[in-house]
């Protein structure tokens, strides 16, 4: 399995259309889109999807869109597969990635602050385009892979720690529904339990 490195800080000097990532990311007064956990535990894991359909709906999977919208947001995850399955890492598994907004794990559970203990993926997709195999395996591959360094107990999906709790708790106002009814859960864990077999 292959990582490709894109981390969204100062130092990237990748091309995204007019700009760099390095420039966007100055023009947003930081030099990096991450944050230092404070206690260091990660044991959860969050999948979302993510596309540049709006800004670009003739090519939403355009990883450079994508990048310019993390930029001009201020957010990150630490993961993002393409739909050829390609992994990109964009933040550091060790720093807090700015994925989950206002987050409140289910019952009984019920820690907030979701960010702080968790490893956020995004798969390019949209609402009603689903996820390609490719991205499945990829995805099933990662995630055996950071089992290997930390004890995830969790995977949930961002309406899990971003939804109806979520705002009833006065974390967020709306309602996150990603990755959405499309992603087969249950294939993911038949998959992820091939590679740790």
């Amino acid at each position: 399995m292959k990582v490709i490195q894109c981390l969204l800080d100062s130092k990237n000097k990748m091309r995204i259309h007019s700009t760099t990532v390095s420039e966007g990311i100055a023009q947003q007064n930081k030099k990096y889109l991450w944050g230092e956990r404070e206690f260091g535990i990660i044991d959860t894991v969050v999948i979302h999807y993510i596309s540049a359909l709006e800004i670009n709906p003739s090519n939403p999977y355009n990883f450079e869109s994508i990048l310019e919208i993390f930029i001009k947001y201020g957010v990150s995850s630490h993961y993002l597969i393409s739909r050829e399955g390609h992994i990109y890492q964009l933040v550091p598994e060790d720093k807090r990635a700015w994925h989950c907004g206002g987050s409140i794990m289910p019952n009984p559970d019920l820690r907030e602050g979701v960010n702080e203990f968790s490893i956020g993926i995004e798969l390019m997709a949209t609402k009603d385009a689903g996820f390609t195999d490719a991205q499945n395996n990829s995805l099933a591959a990662l995630c055996f892979k950071i089992e290997k360094t930390h004890e995830i107990k969790r995977y949930l999906g961002h309406e899990d720690i971003a939804g109806e709790l979520a705002v009833k708790a006065g974390l967020r106002k709306d309602v996150k529904t990603d990755p959405g009814p499309l992603f087969d859960w249950k294939r993911f864990y038949s998959m992820k339990r091939d590679y740790s077999a």
